[in-house]
């Protein structure tokens, strides 16, 4: 299924056949079919509550107290408040193969109705995380919606973008705001112009800082191997995150993953590899070689990023003193550094097995 599928899944379970099925491709007498697209839904609050589900779902079959994500307080419920991104950055996945660009709201009243209902039925959730592509993209709408949320006296995270000014981040602290997500991408001024991120490096300073002073926390997101990258534009992009010194960061290669922008560009300048993106266990590896930096430089470099961001004593103490004052940190730490150490050991041997594999260049003889 392509696109939004909320409908089409419902009327194939009720018997209706695929060729009357929008944005459905299928297999028929050994050829590909693809049925024409069908409309973006528009009134995001005749949809279900996904709250719901979980409540039918989590209660019968599964704990949610299983599910951690390290940045969030566990156990947590996520929930959408939009779909679609007005964003263009070339690399995104959702709003360029799923969602689209046009952004489409619940109302205030749907979504603090679902998170009074989460409320209820899930006392033990910590916190609750909007998944929105970006929840805080209109200031009015996110102030407003911020007034529905605040009498619900709960704690919550979301998505943001560092355009995103001091009066709507100030809105959202009051409102129970945590943490955002922010995709900072790169320190490089020419590689955010390169993805059309739409965004500055004085802007996500500007930004952070004023996070900072609102006690906001922030977990960066970063990424290795965009358009353009070299060398030194890593090294401005590690250097960059330091600067920030956000609560937390994740740093990613960069994918091309087929019908975004992104992709069309690797595919041009004969940058993809036929290599696999992941591993047999998931883990992350690039398959674009860019001219003078190769596939096992770049997973160098992120091991690089973690350890330059998180070995600097200030992070460790930072890290040392949320662990000895409170049990469930120390618990998520104790995890969280055990995934690391493998992710690393992965990552070290990718290198090596990269080097060891390279051709040796014949030397002249004397």
């Amino acid at each position: 299924m392509r696109r939004e599928f909320d409908y089409q899944i419902a009327d194939y379970a009720k018997g209706k056949p695929l060729e009357e099925l929008p944005g459905v491709s299928f297999r028929k007498n050994g050829h590909v079919v693809n049925n024409p697209e069908g409309p973006a839904i528009e009134n995001l609050d005749e949809l279900p509550w996904v709250t719901k589900v979980y409540k039918r779902d989590l209660d019968r079959d599964l704990d949610i107290t299983r599910y951690n994500v390290p940045f969030l307080l566990n156990p947590f419920v996520s929930l959408y408040t939009s779909r679609g991104c007005p964003a263009l950055c070339t690399f995104c996945l959702w709003p360029q193969t799923h969602s689209g660009h046009r952004w489409r709201l619940r109302s205030g009243d749907d979504v603090a109705n679902e998170v009074r209902y989460a409320i209820e039925q899930f006392p033990h959730m910590k916190e609750v995380f909007f998944d929105d592509d970006t929840f805080n993209y209109r200031k009015d709408r996110t102030i407003e919606l911020c007034k529905k949320l605040k009498p619900l006296n709960f704690t919550w995270s979301c998505t943001s973008r560092v355009t995103t000014d001091y009066d709507t981040l100030k809105a959202m602290k009051e409102a129970g705001c945590r943490l955002l997500i922010v995709g900072y991408e790169s320190g490089d001024p020419q590689i955010l112009k390169n993805i059309k991120k739409g965004a500055t490096v004085d802007m996500a300073e500007r930004f952070t800082a004023n996070c900072k002073k609102l006690g906001l926390l922030v977990h960066g997101d970063f990424i290795i191997g965009l358009p353009g990258e070299t060398r030194e534009s890593i090294r401005k992009t590690i250097d960059f995150a330091k600067k920030l010194d956000t609560e937390t960061i994740q740093v990613s290669i960069a994918h091309p993953y087929p019908g975004t922008e992104f992709y069309d560009y690797v595919k041009k300048n004969n940058l993809i590899t036929i290599d696999s993106m992941t591993d047999d266990t998931g883990h992350q590896l690039p398959n674009i070689i860019y001219p003078g930096l190769d596939r096992g430089e770049l997973v160098d470099w992120v091991e690089k990023f973690y350890g330059e961001y998180f070995f600097r004593p200030r992070v460790v103490w930072r890290i040392v003193r949320k662990a000895v004052f409170n049990g469930d940190e120390r618990r998520r730490l104790t995890k969280e550094a055990k995934e690391y150490m493998a992710l690393r050991s992965k990552r070290k041997k990718f290198v090596a097995d990269h080097k060891a594999a390279k051709p040796v260049a014949a030397h002249s003889g004397d």
